[in-house]
Parts: C-alpha cells; sequence; structure tokens
C-alpha cells in the first residue's frame, strides 16, 4: 500500500458533509474521478463524498484521468463550463485549483 494525496476543489460545508457521511456508513466508500498530476491527484468531483471517505477511514475508488483525458462538461456540476463542451482533464484542473479553497486528504490505496 501507499500512500497519496488527493486535493478537492473547495472546501466542505459541514450540514451537506453530515448528510453525506451518513449515506456513506450504508453505501461504503464513492468513487471519484481525479486528475493525476504526478506527485499528488486532483479531484474533479466529490469534495464532500472524499472528506466523508476519510472521516469514515474508507478509501475511495478513483477513477484516474491523465492531464490529457477529455472529459464531458456535463459530466460535472460546474457552473463555468459551457454545456455540450470536452475540456482536458489538466485544463479543469487549471481552472479550479485555487491554492485557498483546496484542501489536502491522504488515502492509502
Amino acid at each position: 500500500m501507499r500512500a497519496i494525496t488527493v486535493y478537492t476543489i473547495h472546501e466542505a460545508e459541514p450540514e451537506h458533509l453530515a448528510r453525506v457521511t451518513e449515506e456513506m456508513r450504508v453505501l461504503g466508500a464513492p468513487r471519484i474521478r481525479v486528475v493525476d498530476c504526478g506527485d499528488h491527484f486532483f479531484a474533479l468531483e466529490g469534495t464532500h463524498r472524499l472528506h466523508a471517505a476519510a472521516a469514515l477511514n474508507l478509501t475511495p475508488e478513483f477513477d484516474v484521468l491523465d492531464q490529457d483525458a477529455l472529459v464531458d462538461a456535463d459530466s460535472l456540476d460546474w457552473q463555468d463550463l459551457q454545456r455540450g463542451e470536452q475540456y482536458t482533464a489538466g485544463e479543469l484542473v487549471a481552472e479550479a485549483y485555487s491554492p485557498i479553497q483546496a484542501q489536502a486528504l491522504r488515502f492509502e490505496v
């Protein structure tokens, strides 16, 4: 096993996190799309699911995308994306990463 670091898009909202954590107690570990950024991963989705998994000591199933992988805008709940368009995973990371809001979580995989 090895430890990986996953950065989230934004901070988790406490009330939403509490609901997701309770759901995850029943459903188990989530599946999350992440982008391989070399020494860490960046989650394109699932901020609350990642925080809930960490709190419950669960390891999510990661769908790892490389920087050039195409992602449909419609598959993400991001307001700034043009519906019907595709973006590379690297473009999405550049768009979403904020050193102020991103939070690092560590998981054993």
